[in-house]
């Protein structure tokens, strides 16, 4: 087998259908049976299981799928690594997505004070979870650094095992509040959802797992509704918004640190048993670089977790 016929049986696996895989890789659907028989034949193993609803993989099929991932990442790599510049190779290049936090600045400052190659290529991206999982799929970011509830992981478990992606979990703790140092709350020790519901929330760009979040959590809580709801896709205009109007965001013990340098105070969402979990995101295959194992281990340090 060839590493075009190994794309093509990843295509397949990935859109669950060859008529949906032959459409876009412009290959005749005869063709790709054709390719899936043939090895199917050669080891004398199934690699997918026929349903109405579409195509899925068989556990031995599942292997073959994240070999072949393997192989063409690394082919893709190589061919990256052949078309720079012989004075990029000289560099270090680190690349992830965060995902419902607000990482600390100090921690940034701290990986570039210890990166002594004469170029260094950071790519940091701040999206929703749904967008993280997409660049770590696509190989545009190494890991992801994300913050799921309950819910939320839940359902990132079924998505990542479908998708051939692992995670590890490095913390849990409570959902908190976070709102302006002068806000009408702001002299409270404990607050009540209905006190809260009364004022505004700001929200960054929704996905299917704040919506499915939301959906579970408007289950729990019927009769509990915020009186508007603001959707920001920018971090800065989010906190700006937050900082100097009357609204609050929920969010984490792991950005409260960060928060306060911005005169925004946090206080632990009221009533609430639904906890909240600092998970690393990578391809199941995938093994991390020394940047990357750098980066983390500078995380697991600034919010004082157990070394990797």
């Amino acid at each position: 087998m060839n590493l075009q016929q190994l794309k093509y049986i990843v295509e397949i696996a990935d859109c669950h259908s060859i008529t949906k895989a032959s459409q876009k890789l412009f290959v005749s659907q005869p063709y790709l049976s054709k390719v899936v028989s043939d090895f199917e034949a050669r080891v004398k193993k199934q690699i997918f299981t026929r349903y109405n609803s579409g195509l899925e993989l068989t556990t031995y099929g599942h292997k073959v799928y994240l070999l072949a991932r393997s192989i063409l990442n690394q082919m893709e790599q190589l061919e990256d690594l052949e078309s720079r510049e012989p004075s990029e190779t000289t560099g270090v290049k680190l690349s992830f997505s965060v995902g419902n936090l607000i990482l600390k600045d100090s921690l940034l400052l701290e990986y570039f004070s210890s990166v002594r190659a004469p170029e260094s290529d950071v790519d940091l991206f701040e999206t929703t979870i749904e967008e993280c999982i997409q660049q770590v799929e696509d190989n545009h970011s190494e890991f992801a650094i994300l913050v799921v509830d309950d819910f939320q992981k839940d359902l990132l478990k079924t998505v990542t095992d479908r998708k051939g992606l692992e995670w590890m979990e490095l913390d849990k703790g409570d959902l908190y509040c976070h709102f302006s140092r002068d806000h009408l709350l702001a002299e409270k020790s404990k607050l009540t959802l209905e006190e809260l519901t009364r004022y505004p929330l700001v929200r960054l760009k929704s996905d299917k797992f704040t919506a499915f979040s939301s959906e579970k959590f408007q289950e729990a809580h019927p009769f509990v509704e915020v009186s508007k709801c603001f959707t920001v896709n920018h971090y800065h205009s989010y906190l700006s918004v937050v900082k100097n109007s009357g609204a609050f965001m929920v969010g984490n013990k792991w950005q409260i640190s960060e928060l306060e340098k911005m005169g925004i105070q946090s206080i632990r969402l009221p009533h609430s048993k639904l906890k909240v979990h600092l998970l690393i995101l990578k391809k199941e295959i995938a093994t991390f670089s020394e940047e990357a194992k750098k980066f983390l281990q500078l995380l697991k340090n600034s919010y004082g977790l157990e070394e990797l």
